[in-house]
């Protein structure tokens, strides 16, 4: 609009000039050259979450809500909307350490119904790729509770390594544990968070970091125990969320350096 209002006051200096000129000289038609701005694309970015509801985890009637699902069930949390366990038929095909995915239950019109099935290592904010609709295919973001809800039904959802994604608040139980707890095996780390029982250069490098922050650990490239009781602290001198995991926030006050990844 900017454009065409230039170029209409320009036309309109022309043809004043003009008029002001000899009769003997006929002035030249005035050309308007316009251009076409393509107009930038927009990303639309999937929501993860749905809004908090307020309800507070109570303790799991899995005897009412069984009957009125119409199956025994074997719940591990619930609120007054939203509950997540396994039926009992599911347990039968379980290995001894449990299931490896599990059930969500929701009361809509005093009726509860599953309206998903989600891996147990998964946070909830992931529910496009964890979760799926029995006999229906891939779980959308209407089969989720509301992110209050998750944080306190979902175990993973409170793991230190997803918090950031998930927004929840970890106990001082699951940082406790965390802590003290042995690994019994150690994964490649490539981006952040690190944590515990990662292993690689970055970690390494992080080692040094913390050495040069006063803490005397091993320069050996394994997140052990003792690492992340010396990251703990570190938090704890900088003001910073005591997690013993090295997120982004975290490597900022360690290093001025950019993260290898």
């Amino acid at each position: 609009m900017k454009r065409f209002l230039s170029l209409v006051l320009l036309v309109g200096v022309v043809g004043c000039s003009n008029s002001t000129a000899s009769t003997d000289t006929t002035a030249a038609p005035a050309v308007v050259t316009t251009s076409t701005v393509a107009a930038a694309p927009t990303t639309t970015v999937a929501e993860k979450f749905n809004p908090a509801s307020g309800e507070a985890v109570i303790p799991c009637d899995n005897k009412t809500i069984g009957a009125n699902y119409g199956e025994k069930l074997k719940l591990e949390y619930c609120t007054a909307t939203w509950a997540m366990g396994d039926t009992d038929n599911d347990t039968w095909n379980c290995p001894k350490t449990g299931c490896k995915q599990t059930r969500l239950y929701h009361l809509v019109d005093n009726k509860w119904s599953t309206t998903a099935i989600c891996h147990r290592d998964q946070p909830l904010t992931r529910f496009a790729i964890s979760c799926y609709i029995p006999n229906a295919g891939g779980a959308t973001l209407a089969e989720i509770p509301p992110r209050d809800v998750a944080c306190a039904i979902w175990v993973t959802n409170r793991d230190l390594a997803f918090v950031e994604e998930t927004g929840c608040t970890a106990s001082k139980a699951d940082i406790d544990a965390s802590l003290r707890g042995e690994c019994t095996g150690y994964f490649t780390a490539v981006s952040l968070p690190l944590e515990k029982c990662d292993q690689g250069p970055v970690v390494s490098k992080a080692q040094k970091y913390l050495r040069d922050a006063g803490y005397l650990i091993s320069v050996d490239g394994y997140y052990g125990p003792a690492m992340a009781v010396a990251v703990y602290k570190f938090q704890g001198e900088k003001s910073l969320p005591q997690m013993g995991i090295i997120n982004e926030a975290t490597w900022k006050a360690l290093t001025t350096d950019a993260f290898p990844g």
